[in-house]
C-alpha cells in the first residue's frame, strides 16, 4: 500500500509503501501481502526451504529490475522517445554463509543492472539511463548501500 504523509509540508509529500509477511503451513515458505495482493516466497534449500517460489534476495533484485523498466518507460513517454522494448536484468553478489549463521557479512557487496533498450539512439539511451539513476527509488536506495554497475546493451 502506498499512502501520502499529510503531516509534511505542501512541497514535500512523502509516500509510504507497505508490505507484510507471514509464515505459511510449510517450513521455509511465507506469504507476502501488498495492497491486498499475495505472493508466495520460499527460503532457499540452504535454509530448509522448498525453493519452489522466489526467495527474498530474488524479490529484491526483481524490484530493482521492475523499477528500472517502469522509470524508463515513463521517462521515454515524457521525453517523446520511442521505446519499443526494454529488458532489464539485475544481479547482486553476497556471501550466503552469513545468512546461514556463519561469521560472514551477508549484505550485498555489489549489484549489476543490465538494460537492453530497443528504439532509442545512443543519446536517448543515455537520457533514459540518467532518468533511471535519478528517479528510481529502489536504485537510489541500493546504490547508497553497495556499488551498482550499469550496463547498456
Amino acid at each position: 500500500m502506498i499512502s501520502t504523509d499529510r503531516s509534511t509540508s505542501m512541497t514535500a509529500k512523502l509516500a509510504t509503501a507497505t508490505a507484510g509477511c507471514r509464515l505459511s503451513n510449510e517450513p521455509g515458505r511465507a506469504m507476502l501481502t501488498m495492497r491486498g495482493q499475495h505472493v508466495v516466497t520460499d527460503s532457499p534449500p540452504t535454509l530448509g526451504g522448498p525453493n519452489e517460489a522466489p526467495n527474498p534476495v530474488e524479490l529484491l533484485l526483481s524490484a530493482l529490475a521492475a523499477c528500472a523498466v517502469f522509470v524508463c518507460e515513463r521517462a521515454a513517454r515524457e521525453m517523446g522517445i520511442e521505446l519499443r522494448a526494454i529488458n532489464v536484468t539485475a544481479a547482486g553478489e553476497f556471501d550466503p554463509r552469513g545468512v546461514c549463521g556463519e561469521a560472514f557479512d551477508p549484505r550485498f557487496q555489489g549489484f549489476q543492472v543490465r538494460l537492453a533498450l530497443e528504439g532509442p539512439d545512443a543519446a536517448q539511451c543515455e537520457q533514459l539511463l540518467q532518468a533511471f539513476e535519478s528517479r528510481c527509488p529502489v536504485y537510489t536506495t541500493l546504490s547508497r548501500a553497495a556499488p551498482v554497475e550499469i550496463i547498456l546493451n
